[in-house]
């Protein structure tokens, strides 16, 4: 549990020709060195961990400098030890050695693409260095920037693969912010132009590494200070066979639920905060205006000054933003978390649409980076599975529907009450003021009788300056009121509740009437991950913001 209490780690993916030049090793590893000890300084909330098939060339020379530095190394093989041992001979088979028995663990890559027959070593070495590619978050890449050829096996394929996705891939549209290589130019041996060796940050979209980054250490951030409750629930009962992965997925599902929920409690409480300064600021206002009492302005002026600092901070600190992503990084974990247990290898992250990527990439490489390791074959029965996902989302979504739409009739009632009565004090000013008029003009009091409210001399106050204060102020609330409830998206909630409620009905139905195969359990968490995205969508629309 220690080391999943250290957070989501940062994974970087190593890639490198084989054949460097001898003479050029030494300003390569200077550059290497450098720019991972800048990233371990930049983003010092999290651990790193370098995936590194240790190939001779490249990969050798960073997991060397990963050590130093004390990055973890994993290593994926393209084949078993002792097969893949046979690529190393002399001097370089003594170094392999040495590196795989410093590193935290080794272990076979899992194919990512269908072999159609051809099983020769190209094709594992291009699952390993995809596999790589596809669990980290940053590619180092030791490449002299040749161009990728089809179904290669080298590191110009390895790149293109980070930064334009696998052919095969279940979307072909990949996120405009998604994929980075940080390229140390490298000549190779039999290079004989003089080429600058330099380090270059290549993205798909400028800075998309640094948020996909400054998001994964700030969770981390956000784990180590703010996680008390240490109690772990699973979300299936699990058993030492199962695969380990399965452990990590639930115990970040659960601290994410919890992180979700103590960020939600400080925006709700903000929003709360937010619309009784809109109700004083008006309430302050009416009486500087009706009162004529200077005293109200500067009291005026400092609602505004309070709300205004109290906003900046609350937008400062991500309430609204991290209560977002973070529950949705917790749902994607517990569908992560059945599609593991199913022994199905896809990254739910890639089930988002398109539209909705771009805001959630750091989400999908946290969860590859979650996914590393050797999965074991020892899973769940499908009925447990069942039983959990199906059935428990039914019985969740149909509580969720009867406890939201409880607060939104109250909701509704509240804003009904007070909207009925501002009506009615506005029918009453409007036959007092036509008709009555001489009632308007009836004098409550008059200065000194309080001499704090009527400062000047002979001032008056009427019951029609006390009926504007008083109309003002109560027309203010049922507006805030109003806006504030209109935050919580009630309405939208309950729709989503009863559409996902017909949703699993169906996927109950199916589960009984026909053998299991994986397309209904992949059809159902592509469902969940959109809905997931919708309420994504439309919550975040509903940040604080001074509005009057």
């Amino acid at each position: 549990m220690n080391s999943l209490a250290a957070g989501i780690p940062i994974i970087i993916g190593v890639t490198g020709h084989r054949d460097l030049r001898e003479s050029d090793e030494p300003q390569i590893r200077k550059l290497v060195y450098a720019e991972l000890n800048k990233l371990k300084s930049k983003y010092s909330h999290s651990t790193f961990i370098m995936l590194n098939s240790l190939a001779q060339g490249g990969d050798m020379l960073c997991a060397k400098i990963a050590l130093e530095l004390g990055i973890s190394l994993q290593c994926p093989l393209p084949l078993p030890l002792e097969e893949y041992r046979q690529d190393f001979s002399g001097e370089v088979r003594i170094q392999f050695e040495e590196l795989l028995n410093k590193a935290d663990r080794y272990f076979v890559s899992e194919d990512t693409e269908t072999s159609n027959g051809h099983s020769d070593r190209d094709y594992h070495y291009r699952q390993a260095g995809i596999y790589i590619a596809e669990h980290s978050q940053v590619l180092l890449a030791l490449w002299d920037g040749s161009k990728a050829k089809k179904d290669g096996c080298g590191t110009s394929e390895i790149v293109d693969i980070m930064l334009r996705g696998r052919p095969d891939s279940t979307s072909i549209f990949k996120a405009s912010n998604d994929g980075a290589v940080l390229q140390i130019v490298t000549p190779r041996s039999n290079s004989k132009e003089e080429i600058e060796i330099k380090a270059n940050l290549i993205e798909n979209e400028t800075g998309s590494v640094a948020e996909c980054l400054n998001a994964t250490d700030q969770f981390n951030k956000d784990l180590k200070e703010l996680i008390i409750d240490n109690k772990i629930e699973t979300i299936m009962p699990l058993d030492q066979d199962n695969d380990p992965r399965l452990y990590t997925i639930n115990y970040f599902h659960q601290v994410s639920n919890q992180l979700s929920l103590f960020f939600q409690k400080k925006y709700l409480t903000a929003m709360r905060r937010f619309a009784l300064f809109a109700v004083m600021l008006v309430l302050s206002f009416l009486l500087y205006d009706e009162l004529e009492c200077n005293f109200f302005l500067p009291v005026y002026g400092g609602i505004i000054l309070v709300y205004a600092l109290i906003l900046t901070i609350v937008n400062k600190r991500h309430y609204h933003q991290k209560y977002l992503h973070y529950r949705l990084f917790a749902e994607a974990l517990r569908i992560q978390f059945y599609l593991n247990a199913l022994n199905l290898s896809e990254n739910i992250g890639d089930y988002f649409t398109w539209t909705q990527k771009k805001d959630t990439v750091w989400i999908k490489e946290a969860i590859s980076a979650l996914l590393i390791g050797e999965k074991k074959t020892n899973y769940l029965s499908l009925d447990t599975i069942k039983k959990s996902w199906i059935n428990g989302q039914y019985e969740y979504h149909s509580k969720a529907l009867s406890r939201d739409l409880k607060k939104g009739k109250v909701n509704q009632t509240i804003a009904l009450t007070m909207l009925i009565f501002s009506l009615a004090l506005f029918i009453t000013v409007f036959i007092l003021e036509f008709f009555f008029p001489k009632v308007m003009e009836t004098i409550m009091f008059t200065n000194p009788l309080p001499s704090f409210l009527l400062p000047h001399s002979g001032q008056q106050f009427s019951v029609r300056s006390f009926l504007k204060i008083i109309l003002g102020t109560v027309s203010a609330i049922t507006l805030f009121v109003s806006n504030y409830y209109g935050k919580l998206s009630f309405e939208r909630k309950t729709i989503d509740h009863e559409k996902m409620m017909r949703l699993y009905q169906q996927a109950d139905n199916e589960f009984e009437q026909s053998d299991y195969n994986s397309r209904l359990f992949l059809n159902l968490a592509r469902e969940e991950m959109i809905e997931n995205g919708e309420w994504f969508s439309y919550c975040r629309e509903n940040k604080p913001t001074f509005n009057l």
